[in-house]
């Protein structure tokens, strides 16, 4: 009699299926010791055949098969980590995946499976397969992969994971990511944007997917995270500031999602009672620069103030550096209504105010140089030159040397103790006075601004600005002087005496720019001297050859220049 078997026999029906089953894991097994990131495909066919074998016979979930396939790739990954070859770990999990995506992982798998995802050559592939393992992944797990992403430049790869978690937290309820992690990111983001430009095309392809995935976030209003401290201004000036060059033909979407963000925005702002916190005064003042510079839609403009004055809760007070974007808007769109919309926006006119316009001007210059707030004085200043100044068409502007005299205490005929202001705002002071035509007044600012050089050099706008009204004058039959220079018998200045002064101004830059060891200038300082030359100076000039010279050795191209004519003078 013959003796009974240990192990019920397989049935006859189920013996092909088995042994296909252990064929086709004799062959995954064969591939995965020789897989590397070279040598993919003999894996990807071992693999499309196990899950056919597979999918026909469908075993459970606690399967032994699975078992045995989670211990060969994961011994796989182990080996390919400690040979330091990333890619291919990435694909023995791609395929774990498309063989077993409902079985779970035991925590060493997890942490094996998470380590390969920090590598930026073997994202794709292990964030694929770590979504379909480890479909439960925690913030905390991946904050690991997400630095080592971040230190990798890989700045797409890690805000693809963010993405991610933040969706899941407010559709799930899922924990965010923390808020240490976003902060890195901020800080990741504006250092590769500052260097954007100069950066290797894939950086420039990375940057372009994590701006798309973190304006998806936007327009969607899931940024910022409840709690956060930090706003979403960076993120706001990223987008408007993108450039489409910066993608290759394959990111079209991406750039679409880009420009589309921020316009979305704008129109769905969080209304009150949302749960993602209430916008701050960089974030809006960030919107306003937009919508006026970027967007020119003075609408959203209105709306994106309206939010912030009325909508929000508590209601925001418009800050001085809103009121500095408005006045450089309005200066920029010639937009006097703007201007006068933002100063009555900052201060309010009191009951006992003067009425006209000119005066309330006045108080705000007043008011900026008391702040010591420089960026608003130069945003008004440049607004009054622009368009409120005194003249035939504007009477009720203001004049130039009023608003000198309140800049410049020095300019006045009482000595007093304050500080000087800011080497751009003697710019805008000598702008104002150039283009109000008060040839006497620029030059007493220029005579200032030398005397305090050693301490403030001059900077190459205000040089330019100087010689640009030294060419009008010459233009002009005769340049005009104050009173105070007719009254002391002083007699008017010919185009040659201006000749002289442009010619011994443009010495002194020259002396001062190379002991301060500021930069050249550039071929916009040249020109008004050059035209200056060609009106007072003979054919054989040597002074015109010297400035051809000099422009020559800072590397301007040579132009063809109109000889100089004879002057009547």
């Amino acid at each position: 009699m013959a003796a009974r078997c240990s192990t019920p026999p397989i049935p006859q029906r189920y013996a092909p299926r088995e042994l296909a089953r252990s064929a086709r894991l004799g062959a995954v097994r064969d591939a995965l010791a020789r897989l590397s990131a070279e040598n993919v495909a003999p894996l990807q066919t071992s693999v499309d055949a196990l899950r056919a074998e597979l999918a026909r016979a469908r075993p459970a979930p606690d399967a032994p098969v699975y078992g045995e396939l989670h211990a060969m790739v994961f011994g796989c990954v182990r080996r390919l980590l400690r040979a330091g070859d990333a890619r291919g770990a990435a694909e023995a999990l791609h395929a774990l995946a498309a063989l077993a995506p409902r079985a779970r992982l035991c925590a060493k798998h997890r942490a094996l499976a998470l380590r390969v995802l920090g590598d930026v050559r073997a994202f794709p592939a292990a964030w694929r397969a770590v979504r379909r393992l480890v479909p439960d992944v925690a913030p905390s797990e991946t904050t690991h992969a997400v630095r080592a992403l971040l230190r990798a430049n890989g700045v797409g790869a890690a805000c693809r994971v963010l993405q991610w978690h933040v969706r899941r937290f407010w559709r799930e309820d899922a924990p965010p990511p923390s808020f240490a992690l976003m902060h890195n990111l901020m800080i990741q983001m504006r250092y590769v944007a500052a260097r954007i430009d100069t950066a290797p095309p894939p950086l420039q392809a990375s940057y372009t997917e994590a701006l798309m995935h973190l304006g998806a976030l936007l327009r969607e209003n899931r940024l910022p995270l409840p709690g956060a401290r930090e706003d979403v201004a960076w993120l706001i000036k990223l987008l408007y500031t993108y450039d489409a060059r910066w993608a290759p033909a394959t990111q079209r979407r991406a750039v679409r999602v880009i420009q589309t963000a921020l316009p979305m925005y704008v129109q769905r702002l969080p209304a009150d009672g949302a749960r993602t916190p209430s916008l701050s005064a960089p974030a809006y003042n960030a919107l306003v620069q937009y919508t006026l510079h970027y967007a020119q839609n003075p609408h959203w403009c209105r709306g994106v103030l309206e939010h912030m004055t009325h909508t929000r809760t508590p209601p925001l007070p418009p800050s001085p550096a809103l009121v500095t974007i408005l006045l450089r808007q309005a200066t920029r769109r010639r937009l006097a209504a703007l201007g006068a919309f933002a100063l009555e926006l900052h201060t309010p006119r009191a009951p006992h105010a003067p009425e006209r316009s000119g005066a309330r001007l006045l108080q705000h210059v007043e008011g900026a140089v008391a702040d010591g707030d420089t960026h608003r004085l130069v945003a008004l200043l440049q607004y009054i030159t622009a368009l409120r100044l005194r003249g035939a068409a504007r009477a009720d502007g203001v004049r130039a040397a009023s608003v000198a005299r309140r800049v410049l205490p020095a300019l006045g005929r009482r000595r007093t103790r304050a500080a000087p202001p800011h080497a751009d705002v003697s710019a805008a002071v000598l702008t104002l006075a150039a283009k109000a035509g008060k040839i006497g007044l620029a030059l007493r600012i220029w005579r200032w601004m030398k005397q305090r050089s050693a301490r403030e050099p001059i900077s190459v706008p205000a040089a330019t600005v100087l010689m640009q009204m030294l060419a009008e004058a010459v233009r002009k039959p005769r340049a005009t002087l104050p009173r105070w220079a007719a009254r002391r018998n002083v007699r008017r200045r010919g185009p040659h005496e201006v000749r002289l002064l442009a010619l011994e101004e443009y010495a002194f830059l020259l002396r001062h720019w190379c002991a301060a060891a500021h930069a050249p200038p550039d071929v916009r300082f040249f020109r008004p001297l050059l035209r200056i030359l060609r009106r007072t100076t003979h054919p054989n000039d040597v002074a015109f050859a010297r400035i051809l010279a000099d422009m020559a050795v800072l590397g301007y191209p040579p132009r063809r220049h109109t000889p100089p004519r004879r002057s009547e003078d």
